[in-house]
């Protein structure tokens, strides 16, 4: 009877192992498919964004000198458009802690000036490769082109932009501090953080 009761006991708990095996495949599969659902989705609006911003740029170039939209002003008119796709995806993927909404507009701003395209605004957010890859021999038979705001002559400074242009392919390049460390020595005589331990023998009466 024993014997009987434990082949059932091991029999039971195989079964619920199984179940769970189940559970987290389909949790996974389903995961799986929202993160490429929202992907998608998120893809789409953006690239519906920035054609939107293609267009208004064709438009802005026949106004006035003092009637163009700025980036960050053509950033804040786009954003609305893709930012719920992009909430979303970022929530599916654990990833809104990392990226604050201030942060998102200054990027596509950053982006609209100088002409990046959707897969590079994106890149930030879907962890992709490079937008494009060549090989090593295409870089060294190709005549690059700088150009920049500051002057080429002087010193790289913290924040400092510009573009490395070659064919079809552009490269901005934002120039960052490296931290400065400084760092100290100091003895400690290892004498100094001795002590001794004074026990007092009791007699027993």
């Amino acid at each position: 009877m024993a014997h009987s009761q434990s082949r059932a006991m091991i029999a039971a708990a195989a079964r619920r192992r199984d179940s769970s095996h189940n559970e987290l495949y389909y949790e996974e599969a389903e995961h799986e498919r929202r993160v490429r659902k929202r992907r998608a989705r998120l893809v789409v609006a953006v690239e519906e964004a920035f054609t939107h911003i293609k267009r208004m740029q064709e438009e802005e170039q026949k106004k006035a000198p003092g009637d163009v939209m700025d980036p960050r002003e053509a950033a804040q008119a786009i954003f609305p458009s893709m930012a719920r796709a992009l909430q979303k995806y970022l929530r599916t993927t654990k990833q809104q802690h990392c990226h604050s909404m201030e942060s998102i507009q200054q990027h596509l701003a950053f982006c609209i000036t100088h002409s990046m395209t959707p897969k590079a605004f994106l890149e930030s957010y879907l962890k992709a490769g490079p937008t494009l890859q060549y090989s090593r021999n295409h870089w060294l038979s190709r005549q690059w082109t700088l150009i920049s705001e500051a002057s080429v002559t002087s010193g790289l400074k913290d924040a400092t932009v510009f573009l490395l242009k070659c064919g079809d392919f552009n490269l901005v390049v934002t120039a960052k501090k490296i931290p400065y460390i400084q760092m100290s020595e100091e003895y400690i005589d290892p004498k100094s953080h001795k002590f001794v331990l004074r026990l007092q023998s009791e007699t027993s009466v």
